[in-house]
């Protein structure tokens, strides 16, 4: 019976939505994260009479077309550390794994390792590289400059440390995330743009705040209340095809 198939693709794309809000509930404090939101398409039709103006379709069910990170900001949540900086606007920090693949972050919250070198807190460094001497404290200015405060003999120097870049991308949503906070490009988020923060449509970087994560908890629970229901109503379709076909076998009786 069609109506079992159908209901079918009901349960496992609301399936698939709970799934995807529990992660976003989960990430809910995570610095940087963006939610993910799903988009639908229903599935082929078969024509069960007539032709042409006057066919009669039926559809098969729904499935998940695709899952789209929203890339607007998160709240601004403030910091004592020096290191940590936040991007207001679009773009994203730019990172190096040890491995030498280029990476990307929304993620400010950042440290300095034994060398003094800027890094994420797992370790990859900040490009372009950014070492902060001994002792020093790091200031960022909103065009992305770098300098640190130095002190010496009782007198405080500012020492230049060079100009962090910001990497912008035509379509961010085609962004792989891979864990970690940070993001691999792909194709389909189109060429990779470096550049000075605040300038080419990129956003400025304030220092002591980070980004925390976009995700609106009230706003998961209602979905996941509706994706429950949606869920509830697809079981119920099946359960009634059940009972339909038990009454259909009955009647050869």
């Amino acid at each position: 019976m069609r109506a079992l198939y159908t209901a079918a693709t009901g349960m496992a794309a609301n399936q698939l939505k709970i799934e995807n809000i529990a992660n976003n509930i989960a990430n809910a404090s995570t610095s940087g994260y963006k939610k993910v939101r799903e988009s639908y398409e229903d599935l082929v039709y078969q024509r069960v009479a007539g032709s042409g103006a006057d066919a009669m379709q039926i559809g098969s069910g729904v499935r998940v077309a695709s899952l789209t990170r929203n890339f607007a900001n998160g709240d601004t949540v403030p910091s004592s550390n020096d290191a940590d900086m936040l991007i207001d606007g679009p773009g994203f920090f730019i990172v190096e794994t040890p491995g030498g693949e280029t990476l990307y972050t929304r993620d400010g919250h950042f440290r300095t390792d034994v060398d003094g070198n800027l890094t994420t807190q797992s370790g990859d460094l900040v490009s372009p590289g950014i070492q902060v001497p001994d002792g020093g404290t790091l200031v960022v200015g909103s065009d992305g400059s770098l300098s640190a405060d130095v002190v010496n003999a009782g007198v405080v120097e500012r020492l230049s440390l060079g100009t962090l870049e910001i990497a912008h991308f035509q379509n961010p949503e085609a962004l792989e995330a891979v864990g970690g906070n940070l993001f691999r490009a792909t194709p389909g988020a189109g060429e990779v743009s470096r550049g000075t923060p605040g300038q080419d449509g990129a956003g400025q970087v304030l220092q002591y705040a980070t980004e925390g994560s976009n995700v609106d908890v009230a706003e998961e629970l209602i979905n996941m209340i509706t994706a429950q229901r949606g869920y509830e109503l697809s079981s119920k379709v099946i359960q009634a095809a059940d009972e339909m076909l038990q009454t259909a076998v009955g009647l050869r009786r």
